[in-house]
């Protein structure tokens, strides 16, 4: 299984849902994707969903994966589904988490671009764990500590660019291209995936399947781990995977 974190979350932030992944008897590869965690810069200009798709391809490759399944979680669900579009015999599955859907005439990302950034501007002053405790009041110590060591890892390049094209490319052209076996999951409180986008989602890729984790806001692995987990792997059992295409 790859696992393919959201725009400011580097792969060490999202370890603590790999394992709980990886309990299953799986081998868990998290991607840092360019520009966050330990992973290189990326020049201006390389920050598309097909640009991280590459970098996912190119992972498969150089571990010398057999067709894993892909989870991606936020800008990471554009991006594994990305990957599975251009190169459909990639993964057996793919699991697109909350993915945004704004894009060209839609409504815009619910967090601004100022949000991301002044964040990023807390971290790269060293402030990072504080204000982590702030904006996420039921997340773990553990969590909070995570997030406030690594968020100074990411890009603001990156970020930014990557958040430009929330709003200059749409998901849907990609969710489109991929087949079966495929999962939608979104959170019944997101404001990033509402009902309404649900129903689009099921029409532009029928083949996908859908679940709704409760209890849940857009941060849908930290606000309910283990309904999460529970969905993804029913799905999985459920799955015709050596047939995947």
């Amino acid at each position: 299984m790859v696992v393919v974190p959201g725009i400011t979350t580097p792969a060490a932030v999202i370890a603590f849902a790999a394992e709980r992944l990886a309990g299953a008897g799986r081998d868990v590869y998290v991607l840092d994707m360019r520009g966050r965690g330990l992973s290189e810069r990326a020049p201006y200009g390389q920050h598309r969903s097909g640009d991280y798709a590459q970098d996912v391809l190119a992972l498969i490759e150089h571990v010398q994966l057999e067709r894993p399944i892909l989870v991606g979680h936020s800008l990471g669900a554009r991006v594994v589904a990305s990957a599975r579009a251009a190169v459909p015999g990639c993964a057996a599955a793919v699991v697109a988490i909350d993915p945004p859907v704004s894009g060209p005439g839609r409504r815009p990302y619910p967090m601004t671009l100022a949000q991301f950034v002044d964040g990023l501007h807390e971290a790269y002053a060293g402030r990072a764990e504080e204000d982590s405790r702030k904006h996420y009041p039921n997340w773990s110590e553990e969590q909070i500590q995570a997030r406030g060591k690594w968020l100074s890892s990411c890009d603001e390049v990156a970020v930014v660019e990557s958040y430009a094209w929330f709003h200059l490319e749409a998901f849907q052209p990609a969710w489109a291209q991929v087949d079966a076996p495929a999962l939608l999951v979104y959170g019944t409180e997101s404001p990033v995936v509402t009902d309404a986008d649900v129903q689009e989602l099921q029409r532009v890729n029928p083949r996908a399947a859908v679940a709704a984790v409760p209890r849940s806001g857009h941060m849908v692995p930290w606000d309910n781990l283990d309904d999460l987990v529970q969905q993804l792997n029913d799905f999985l059992a459920g799955a015709d995977l050596e047939v995947a295409k």
